[in-house]
């Protein structure tokens, strides 16, 4: 579980000696944190596909839009979207939809109910910082002391290892956070359903 303060901490620590003590300090070094904060998480929740970001949303067609030229319906992207997990045409996301077009504010597509896994930037999900991993919260430390440095330190040799110390952790982070998915069984290809459609006992009830 990530903390604020926590974070401002281990940032400021990447900077210098500081002793932070809570979050209403009036500091300059707490200040600068304090300014880079939230365009710094919003910047973090887009490098990757962060499962406790991820929602999930069925979505109806947007009828007051016109969909593309080839595509049927136009589907508005919710207003908490940063990026695209995976689209599919039932919930289950066993098989993802190819023939669509993302374009500004809108996917478009010919399938009449869309189901999207998205990386959310609302309170409930990529800013919920209770449920943030500590893999994340540290390269989000490295960031924020990256984004902070000159201000604080002065120092432009020590930003320049902050960006790489950032992308180290970020990296780390991604990797992680990858190994916590569950396997999912890849599902069977057309050619491998149609074959099986074919042979004895493959049809329910037989």
């Amino acid at each position: 579980m990530a903390d604020r303060l926590a974070i401002y901490r281990g940032a400021l620590r990447l900077l210098g000696p500081s002793n932070l003590a809570s979050l209403t300090e009036d500091r300059p070094e707490k200040l600068a944190l304090d300014g880079a904060w939230t365009d710094a998480v919003n910047f973090m929740l887009e490098q990757g596909m962060w499962h406790f970001a991820i929602r999930t949303a069925q979505l109806q067609p947007d009828t007051d839009v016109e969909p593309l030229f080839g595509f049927d319906y136009a589907y508005a992207k919710p207003e908490d979207w940063v990026r695209t997990v995976s689209i599919c045409y039932e919930p289950t996301f066993r098989e993802g939809i190819r023939q669509y077009e993302d374009e500004t504010s809108y996917w478009h597509t010919s399938w009449s109910t869309l189901y999207v896994r998205y990386i959310s930037n609302d309170d409930a999900y990529g800013w919920n910082i209770g449920a943030w991993r500590v893999h994340f919260a540290k390269a989000l430390e490295a960031y924020l002391a990256f984004e902070c440095g000159l201000p604080i330190s002065s120092d432009k040799g020590n930003r320049n290892d902050l960006y790489t110390l950032f992308k180290s952790r970020l990296q780390d982070a991604k990797t992680k956070d990858a190994v916590d998915e569950r396997v999912r069984e890849k599902p069977p290809g057309r050619w491998t359903r149609s074959r099986q459609q074919g042979y004895p006992g493959s049809r329910r009830g037989e």
